[in-house]
Protein backbone atom coordinates (compact mmCIF):
# COMPACT_ATOMS: atom_id res chain seq x y z
CA UNK A 1 0.00 0.00 0.00
CA UNK A 2 2.93 2.33 0.66
CA UNK A 3 4.87 1.53 -2.27
CA UNK A 4 1.16 2.68 -4.55
CA UNK A 5 1.09 5.82 -2.48
CA UNK A 6 4.88 6.83 -3.28
CA UNK A 7 3.74 5.81 -6.69
CA UNK A 8 0.57 8.36 -6.90
CA UNK A 9 2.50 11.21 -5.22
CA UNK A 10 5.60 11.06 -7.71
CA UNK A 11 3.13 10.89 -10.53
CA UNK A 12 1.13 13.69 -9.49
CA UNK A 13 4.13 15.89 -8.80
CA UNK A 14 5.56 14.64 -12.13
CA UNK A 15 2.18 16.12 -14.21
CA UNK A 16 2.43 19.25 -12.00
CA UNK A 17 5.77 19.69 -13.13
CA UNK A 18 5.09 18.93 -16.69
CA UNK A 19 2.51 21.38 -16.56
CA UNK A 20 4.42 24.05 -15.18
CA UNK A 21 8.01 23.77 -16.90
CA UNK A 22 6.83 22.64 -20.42
CA UNK A 23 4.91 25.97 -21.80
CA UNK A 24 8.74 27.35 -21.79
CA UNK A 25 9.84 24.87 -24.50
CA UNK A 26 6.66 24.68 -26.32
CA UNK A 27 5.61 27.41 -28.46
CA UNK A 28 2.25 27.59 -30.20
CA UNK A 29 1.91 29.60 -32.89
CA UNK A 30 -1.68 31.04 -34.27
CA UNK A 31 -2.25 32.58 -37.33
CA UNK A 32 -5.86 34.22 -37.39
CA UNK A 33 -6.82 36.50 -40.37
CA UNK A 34 -8.01 40.05 -39.24
CA UNK A 35 -11.49 39.99 -39.44
CA UNK A 36 -11.70 43.56 -41.13
CA UNK A 37 -9.61 42.96 -44.07
CA UNK A 38 -12.29 42.03 -46.35
CA UNK A 39 -15.35 43.84 -44.37
CA UNK A 40 -17.40 45.96 -47.36
CA UNK A 41 -16.56 49.14 -44.89
CA UNK A 42 -13.06 50.28 -44.27
CA UNK A 43 -12.18 50.16 -40.41
CA UNK A 44 -9.82 52.49 -39.20
CA UNK A 45 -7.49 51.12 -36.10
CA UNK A 46 -8.50 53.54 -33.32
CA UNK A 47 -4.98 52.78 -31.62
CA UNK A 48 -1.91 50.78 -30.98
CA UNK A 49 0.76 50.38 -28.57
CA UNK A 50 3.94 47.71 -29.00
CA UNK A 51 4.49 44.78 -26.47
CA UNK A 52 7.48 44.94 -24.17
CA UNK A 53 8.48 42.10 -21.60
CA UNK A 54 9.78 42.44 -17.97
CA UNK A 55 13.32 40.60 -17.56
CA UNK A 56 14.71 38.14 -19.75
CA UNK A 57 12.30 35.25 -18.62
CA UNK A 58 9.19 37.14 -19.05
CA UNK A 59 10.02 38.85 -22.57
CA UNK A 60 7.43 39.71 -25.70
CA UNK A 61 7.16 42.29 -28.64
CA UNK A 62 5.26 43.01 -31.46
CA UNK A 63 2.29 44.77 -32.35
CA UNK A 64 -1.40 45.42 -30.96
CA UNK A 65 -3.66 47.15 -32.50
CA UNK A 66 -7.38 48.35 -31.29
CA UNK A 67 -10.23 48.29 -33.29
CA UNK A 68 -13.66 49.75 -32.73
CA UNK A 69 -16.17 47.21 -34.43
CA UNK A 70 -19.80 48.66 -33.84
CA UNK A 71 -20.95 46.65 -30.76
CA UNK A 72 -16.96 45.88 -29.66
CA UNK A 73 -13.75 46.28 -29.29
CA UNK A 74 -11.25 43.88 -31.21
CA UNK A 75 -8.21 43.54 -29.90
CA UNK A 76 -5.82 42.27 -32.37
CA UNK A 77 -2.15 40.61 -32.23
CA UNK A 78 -0.26 41.22 -35.32
CA UNK A 79 1.95 38.42 -36.61
CA UNK A 80 4.82 39.78 -35.49
CA UNK A 81 3.46 39.16 -31.56
CA UNK A 82 6.00 36.78 -29.57
CA UNK A 83 6.04 36.49 -26.29
CA UNK A 84 7.57 33.61 -23.48
CA UNK A 85 5.20 30.84 -23.12
CA UNK A 86 4.31 29.99 -19.62
CA UNK A 87 2.00 27.94 -17.81
CA UNK A 88 -1.84 29.54 -17.09
CA UNK A 89 -1.22 33.02 -19.31
CA UNK A 90 -4.28 34.99 -20.38
CA UNK A 91 -4.93 38.43 -22.37
CA UNK A 92 -5.61 40.97 -19.04
CA UNK A 93 -6.13 44.84 -18.78
CA UNK A 94 -3.85 47.19 -17.32
CA UNK A 95 -3.69 51.25 -16.43
CA UNK A 96 -0.85 53.33 -16.20
CA UNK A 97 1.30 50.01 -15.92
CA UNK A 98 -0.14 48.29 -12.91
CA UNK A 99 -2.09 45.45 -13.95
CA UNK A 100 -6.17 45.69 -13.07
CA UNK A 101 -6.78 42.35 -11.59
CA UNK A 102 -9.71 40.19 -12.21
CA UNK A 103 -9.37 41.56 -16.11
CA UNK A 104 -8.67 38.44 -17.81
CA UNK A 105 -10.32 38.66 -21.25
CA UNK A 106 -9.24 35.51 -22.85
CA UNK A 107 -7.22 32.74 -22.32
CA UNK A 108 -3.82 33.51 -24.34
CA UNK A 109 -4.54 31.28 -27.41
CA UNK A 110 -0.82 31.32 -28.57
CA UNK A 111 2.60 32.67 -27.90
CA UNK A 112 3.17 33.80 -31.39
CA UNK A 113 1.90 35.50 -34.33
CA UNK A 114 -1.80 36.99 -34.84
CA UNK A 115 -4.85 36.93 -33.01
CA UNK A 116 -8.13 38.67 -32.18
CA UNK A 117 -9.79 38.93 -29.25
CA UNK A 118 -13.33 40.37 -28.73
CA UNK A 119 -13.79 42.95 -25.74
CA UNK A 120 -17.15 45.17 -24.82
CA UNK A 121 -16.36 48.27 -24.64
CA UNK A 122 -17.56 49.35 -20.59
CA UNK A 123 -15.30 46.57 -19.83
CA UNK A 124 -12.01 48.36 -21.38
CA UNK A 125 -12.85 51.99 -20.90
CA UNK A 126 -10.91 52.58 -17.33
CA UNK A 127 -7.88 50.64 -19.30
CA UNK A 128 -5.13 51.74 -21.75
CA UNK A 129 -2.87 48.55 -21.79
CA UNK A 130 -2.98 45.14 -22.48
CA UNK A 131 -1.18 42.36 -20.33
CA UNK A 132 -0.18 39.04 -21.18
CA UNK A 133 -0.82 37.39 -17.53
CA UNK A 134 0.18 34.92 -15.77
CA UNK A 135 -2.65 33.29 -12.85
CA UNK A 136 -1.12 31.23 -11.77
CA UNK A 137 1.91 32.86 -10.27
CA UNK A 138 0.65 36.54 -10.53
CA UNK A 139 3.26 38.04 -12.95
CA UNK A 140 2.97 39.60 -16.03
CA UNK A 141 5.36 38.65 -19.22
CA UNK A 142 4.69 41.65 -21.24
CA UNK A 143 2.36 44.37 -21.70
CA UNK A 144 1.50 47.59 -24.42
CA UNK A 145 0.08 50.92 -23.76
CA UNK A 146 -1.74 52.31 -26.42
CA UNK A 147 -0.87 55.45 -28.11
CA UNK A 148 -3.70 57.90 -28.67
CA UNK A 149 -5.93 57.80 -31.78
CA UNK A 150 -3.60 57.05 -34.72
Amino acid sequence: MKKILIFIVIIVILGVGYWLISPFFIDKKVSEANPFQSAPVQVIPMSSGQFEGFDRIHYGSGTVVLFDSGENYIIRFEDDFNVANGPDLYVGLGKNGEYIKGSEIANLKGNIGSQNYSIPKDVFKDSNEIWIWCKAFSVGFAKARFSPSI
